[in-house]
């Protein structure tokens, strides 16, 4: 019985994972017949996310299928144990959004670590391709000699990108897989740059000094942005306490506070709002800018 239950789930795994790569090609044929283009399917944005935030590359066979169940599971459980908790669907209905919420930040935090984590590993591989470039002019050649001396997640893309490149024969199908798996459009731009340098055989070295100057141009924007984004963020917390500060106020001086706020509509109602500005200030000091 066991035995065919297993056999159930991987048999559904298999199906989600066909329907995840049916996805990509669409999407890659769509874009190679009309370009980029903003009206990309709810279901293969999610997608791009888990490639974008790892977890993909953690858990090889979840796709969005996959993670909206584990979510709305994870949040009906939620509203289940707050209603058992509090008798109260105010507070039901409450954790079921504060999972969906946790569920949208954590995938965007985690995307944020992965795109910085890149970050930090391109100027090293510019420095390894311009190496190895003055020895051999096969770039697949080149990026599997650099994948030695670099770190996740650069390292798993570019090994994903040589076998995906000797497997199907076809190096410019695997950079656009590659771009297409990466959030980051500095790093995307350094690919295409690349892409075009092997295929016409052109000097590495013109190409990598370009990448180089604009990475570094880049980067001190980039620093001048994140001391603006980190003033917000210290400004947002501070609004936050405040409130937190005036409610406890409140409370000392009508001793029935809480039960008014938990025990009755409108005290429901005023909770709820205090939720939902508690809920986007959050949100907003987080996703700011998360490449900040």
């Amino acid at each position: 019985m066991r035995e065919y239950s297993d056999g159930n789930a991987n048999v559904f795994i298999r199906w989600l994972d066909r329907k995840y790569k049916k996805r990509l090609i669409e999407e890659r044929r769509i874009r190679q017949t009309t370009g980029n283009h903003s009206k990309k399917s709810f279901l293969y944005k999610i997608d791009r996310m888990l490639d974008y935030s790892g977890i993909r590359n953690m858990a090889g066979s979840i796709n969005a299928e996959m993670y909206i169940v584990l979510v709305g599971t994870l949040a009906v459980f939620a509203g289940i144990i707050g209603m058992i908790i509090f008798n109260s669907i105010f507070f039901a209905f409450s954790a079921a959004i504060i999972i969906i919420l946790l569920s949208g930040i954590i995938l965007y935090i985690l995307s944020g670590i992965y795109y910085n984590r890149l970050e930090n590993e391109i100027m090293t591989f510019l420095n390894l391709v311009e190496n190895f470039s003055k020895t051999d002019n096969d770039i697949v050649q080149i990026f599997k000699k650099a994948l030695f001396y670099l770190d996740e997640p650069l390292k798993g893309l570019l090994l994903e990108f040589c076998n995906e490149a000797e497997s199907m024969g076809d190096t410019s199908a695997a950079f656009n897989n590659l771009s297409a798996r990466i959030e980051h459009a500095k790093c995307r731009e350094l690919f295409r740059n690349l892409q075009v340098c092997s295929k016409y055989e052109a000097n590495y070295d013109e190409v990598i000094k370009d990448c180089r100057m604009s990475m570094i141009d880049y980067l001190a924007v980039k620093a001048d942005r994140k001391a603006i984004i980190n003033n917000g963020r210290a400004e947002i917390v501070i609004l936050i306490i405040s409130a937190v500060g005036i409610i406890f106020l409140f409370s000392g001086i009508t001793s029935d506070l809480w039960n008014v706020l938990i025990n009755t509509f409108i005290g429901n109602i005023i909770l709820f709002y205090c939720f939902v500005i508690l809920a986007i200030c959050m949100v907003m000091m987080i996703v700011f800018d998360k490449r900040g």
